[in-house]
C-alpha cells in the first residue's frame, strides 16, 4: 500500500507543469536594439531573441525599466539578473559575467550638428561631446577619451543618461556633437537633424551581461547561449526575422502581394512558377542591393579604419620623434622599477649602452640613500598621473648629479608605465646656492647701511638740537632781560628809599614779593628750557594744546621784540601767549595724541623759527609790511592738526620738492644747518607716525602736522 502511494504522488508531481523561474532584466532606451515605446510597450531586436528564449526556458521575466546609469549599478550589485544589450570588453568582466554567443556586433560613432566639420578625431580639438555615462564607447582603453588623449586632443564632455538626452543635447546647441552606438546613430540621427561623421571607435560584441555573483547565473548563461547559437544557424528563426526588422532596415512583402501570389497559384500553375521566378529574381536584387549597401559600408570603415591606423602611426612617430630628439634623458619604466625604453640622451648622458640599460632597475641608477625613494616612487604610480620629484643618479663613471624628474603615468595594453623626464639642475642649484650666498652678503651690506644711516640720523637730532638750544637761549635772553631790569629798579629804589628814610615793613614786603615775582617767571624759564631737552625714552599720551602752549610760550617775547605778531588758536579760540599761565582748555576742546612730547615742541619750535625767519626777510625787504604768525591747533574726522603759518615770501617752486631733504637750506652760510626740517618730518612721520607737508599761501607758507587723536584717556593727568 505504502509502495502504492508512493509512486502515485511521483505520478502526480511528474505531471505537474514545471514552475515558471523569475528572471529580473535591465533593460534602457537603446532604439532599435531594446526600448519602449511611446505606449510604453517594450520592443527591439534583443527583446524578440529574449522573448524567444523565455518561452522556451519557461522564465517568469520581470523586466526593470531605467536609465543606463542605474541600470549598469543594479546588475554590478546584484539586484538584477541580466542586461541586454551590453558591450562586452575585459575590463567588465571584473564586476560582471558575460554569456559566450554574441548577439551582434557595434561600434560608437560620431554624429555632429550640421554645418560642422568633423572628418576625423583631430577635428574634435577643443569641441564638447555629449556622451553617455558610463558608455563602453567613452571609458574603455580604446574609447573616445583615452584616443583623443593620444592624440593631444582637448574634448569637453556632457554626461548624460541616455543617447535621446544626448542627441537632444546637440540639438539645443549645448553640445557639438554626441556619441552614441552606430545602431542607435543610424536610426535616430536624422531626427535629431544631425550628420553622421566617419570617426568610428571601439568595435565590441553586443552580448547579455549578468550579475557576476547570483547563483544562477551559471545556468542562465548555458541557456542564452543555446538558443542564441540555434537562432543564428536556423533559416527564418526569431533572430533572423528580428534582425531583418530591426537592424537590416528591410520591409517585408504587404499583405497584398502574398494575397496574390496565392491567388496565382492556385489559379494558374504557369503564372506560378513566373511569380516564383519574378519572386526570387526580385529577392536576388534586394540581397544582392542590401549584399552591395553593406560592402560599401563595410569598405567606407575599412577605409576609415585604415586612416585612423595611418594617424596614429603619424602621431606614433611624432611622439618617437620627439622621444629621441629630447635634450634630456627619458626613461620609461615597467611597474616593478625594470627600464624598457630610453632615449639617445639617456644613453649619452649615464654612459651605459643602450642594451645595458635596458637590462637594469631603477634603483641601480641612483645613490643608495635615493633606493628607498624609488620604492616611494612605484608604489605612488598607481595613484598619481603626474607629479615631480628630485633623485641623485650616480653615471657609469661614478659621477654624481642631482636631477629634477617629471613622471606621468602611461596605460597600454593593460599594462601601466611611468615616463620619467630627467633635468640635471646640478648647475641650477649652484648658481641658487652662490645667488644666496650673494643675497646674503647684500643684506649684511644693507643693513651695515641701515645703521649707517641711523647713525648719521641721531647726528642729525643731535645738531638739530644743538641748533634748537642756541634759538631757545636766544628766546630765554629776550625772556629775562625784561625781569632783570625790574629787579635792577628795584635795587636802585631800594637804595633811594634807605637814604630817604623812607624803608618801612610794608615797603620790603612789597620789595620781596615784587622781586620774588620776577624771579619765579625766570626760574619757570629754566625748568622749559630744561624739560625741552630732556630725552623722550617712551611714548606717552599727551594733551597737544597744553604742549603747544609750552612751546610758543618761550617764543612769545622774541617775536614781540622783532615785531612780529604772535596769534595762536586752540579749537578756534584765540589766546594770548602772556595769557598762557592762566590758560585752561575746556575738557571737550582737548585733544589727545600718542608720541613724543619733547620731539614735538622740537619740530614746533623748528617751524616757529623757520616762519619768524621768513617773516623777518620779507619785513626786511618791505617796511611796511606787518608781519605775522599764527599757530592753530583744531582736530577733525580723527586727525589732530597743528599748524604753523606765515606772511613771508613763501617757498619758491623749483626748491619746493627738495625743502625735507637734509642739508639743503636757503639761508645764507652760519645762519642755517639744513637739517631743521629733514629731522622734523622723520619725528613726524617715523616716529609718531604722522604727517608733515606744507602749502604755500595767497602771502607766505603754512606748515601742517597732522596727527591720529585718542580718546580721552581714563587718568588724564597728561604731561
Amino acid at each position: 500500500m505504502r509502495k502504492t502511494l508512493t509512486i502515485l504522488i511521483i505520478l502526480i508531481i511528474a505531471a505537474m507543469p514545471a514552475l515558471a523561474q523569475n528572471i529580473r532584466v535591465g533593460i534602457y532606451q537603446n532604439y532599435p536594439l531594446i526600448f519602449k515605446d511611446e505606449n510604453g510597450k517594450i520592443d527591439g531586436f534583443c527583446y524578440d531573441i529574449l522573448r524567444e528564449i523565455a518561452a522556451e526556458e519557461n522564465w517568469d521575466i520581470t523586466y526593470v525599466y531605467d536609465t543606463w546609469p542605474n541600470i549598469y549599478e543594479k546588475l554590478k550589485k546584484g539586484e538584477i539578473n541580466m542586461v541586454v544589450p551590453m558591450g562586452f570588453n575585459i575590463e567588465r568582466t571584473r564586476d560582471m559575467s558575460f554569456n559566450n554567443e554574441n548577439i551582434t556586433s557595434n561600434w560608437g560613432q560620431i554624429s555632429v550638428r550640421k554645418g560642422i566639420t568633423a572628418d576625423s578625431i583631430l577635428d574634435l580639438d577643443h569641441k564638447t561631446l555629449a556622451v553617455l555615462k558610463d558608455d563602453i564607447y567613452f571609458t574603455s582603453i580604446s574609447g573616445i577619451q583615452e584616443i583623443a588623449k593620444r592624440f593631444g586632443v582637448t574634448i569637453s564632455y556632457i554626461f548624460t543618461d541616455g543617447y535621446e538626452e544626448a542627441m537632444q543635447a546637440v540639438k539645443d546647441g549645448k553640445a557639438d556633437g554626441c556619441l552614441a552606438n552606430r545602431f542607435y546613430t543610424m536610426a535616430n540621427s536624422e531626427k535629431y537633424n544631425l550628420q553622421r561623421t566617419a570617426i568610428l571607435v571601439n568595435p565590441v560584441e553586443v552580448r547579455f551581461g549578468l550579475a557576476k555573483n547570483l547563483p544562477e547565473t551559471p545556468a542562465l548563461i548555458r541557456a542564452l547561449d543555446k538558443h542564441i547559437t540555434a537562432m543564428k544557424h536556423s533559416e527564418g528563426s526569431v533572430y533572423q526575422r528580428s534582425y531583418e526588422k530591426w537592424l537590416a532596415f528591410a520591409n517585408k512583402s504587404d499583405f497584398f502581394t502574398n494575397t496574390k501570389l496565392i491567388f496565382a497559384i492556385l489559379l494558374l500553375p504557369v503564372l506560378f512558377i513566373i511569380s516564383v521566378v519574378l519572386i526570387l529574381r526580385a529577392e536576388v536584387n534586394r540581397k544582392t542591393r542590401e549584399i552591395t549597401k553593406k560592402n560599401i559600408e563595410l569598405q567606407q570603415e575599412i577605409d576609415e579604419r585604415i586612416r585612423m591606423e595611418e594617424r596614429l602611426k603619424e602621431n606614433e612617430e611624432k611622439y618617437s620623434t620627439l622621444f629621441n630628439t629630447s635634450y634630456n634623458p627619458i626613461a620609461i619604466i615597467s611597474e616593478d622599477g625594470a627600464l624598457t625604453d630610453v632615449n639617445g640622451e639617456m644613453v649619452a648622458q649615464f654612459g651605459y649602452d643602450r642594451g645595458e640599460l635596458l637590462q637594469m632597475f631603477l634603483e641601480m641608477l641612483v645613490v643608495k640613500e635615493h633606493v628607498p625613494r624609488v620604492e616611494e616612487i612605484l608604489n605612488k604610480m598607481n595613484k598619481t598621473k603626474k607629479w615631480s620629484f628630485e633623485l641623485d643618479f650616480v653615471k657609469s663613471w661614478g659621477d654624481v648629479f642631482n636631477a629634477e624628474i617629471s613622471a606621468s603615468r602611461l596605460e597600454t595594453g593593460g599594462r601601466t608605465f611611468i615616463q620619467l623626464v630627467i633635468m640635471d639642475v646640478t648647475s641650477r642649484k649652484k648658481a641658487s646656492e652662490l645667488l644666496n650666498r650673494r643675497q646674503e652678503y647684500l643684506e649684511k651690506k644693507v643693513e651695515q647701511e641701515v645703521q649707517k644711516r641711523r647713525q648719521n640720523e641721531r647726528l642729525m637730532m643731535q645738531q638739530s638740537k644743538m641748533a634748537a638750544m642756541g634759538q631757545m637761549m636766544s628766546a630765554i635772553a629776550h625772556q629775562w632781560r625784561q625781569p632783570l631790569n625790574t629787579i635792577a629798579i628795584f635795587v636802585q629804589d631800594f637804595e633811594d628809599s634807605y637814604k630817604h628814610g623812607e624803608l618801612d615793613e610794608a615797603y620790603v614786603r612789597d620789595l620781596v614779593q615784587q622781586s620774588m615775582k620776577q624771579i619765579n617767571f625766570m626760574s619757570k624759564t629754566i625748568d622749559d628750557f630744561k624739560n625741552f631737552f630732556k630725552p623722550d625714552k617712551d611714548e606717552v599720551i599727551f594733551e597737544l594744546c597744553r604742549e603747544t602752549a609750552n612751546s610758543t610760550s618761550l617764543l612769545g617775547v622774541q617775536l614781540t621784540r622783532n615785531g612780529i605778531e604772535l596769534i595762536i588758536e586752540f579749537n578756534g579760540r584765540r589766546v594770548q601767549y602772556t595769557d598762557f599761565d592762566s590758560f585752561e582748555t575746556d575738557t571737550a576742546e582737548k585733544i589727545y595724541v600718542k608720541g613724543f612730547p619733547n620731539e614735538f615742541k622740537q619740530v614746533l619750535l623748528n617751524l616757529v623759527q623757520n616762519a619768524r625767519d621768513a617773516v623777518t626777510d620779507r619785513m626786511e625787504q618791505d617796511s611796511s609790511v606787518k608781519g605775522v604768525i599764527e599757530v592753530s591747533v583744531g582736530e577733525r574726522d580723527g586727525l589732530a592738526t597743528v599748524s604753523v603759518t606765515d606772511n613771508g615770501a613763501g617757498i619758491p617752486k623749483e626748491i619746493s620738492e627738495r625743502i625735507f631733504e637734509p642739508y639743503f637750506s636757503t639761508k645764507e652760510e652760519g645762519k642755517g644747518t639744513g637739517v631743521g626740517l629733514y629731522m622734523s618730518k622723520i619725528i613726524i612721520e617715523q616716529n609718531m607716525r604722522g604727517r608733515l607737508y606744507f602749502e604755500n599761501m595767497n602771502q607766505g607758507a603754512r606748515f601742517i602736522v597732522e596727527l591720529r587723536s585718542l580718546p580721552a584717556p581714563a587718568n588724564q593727568d597728561m604731561l
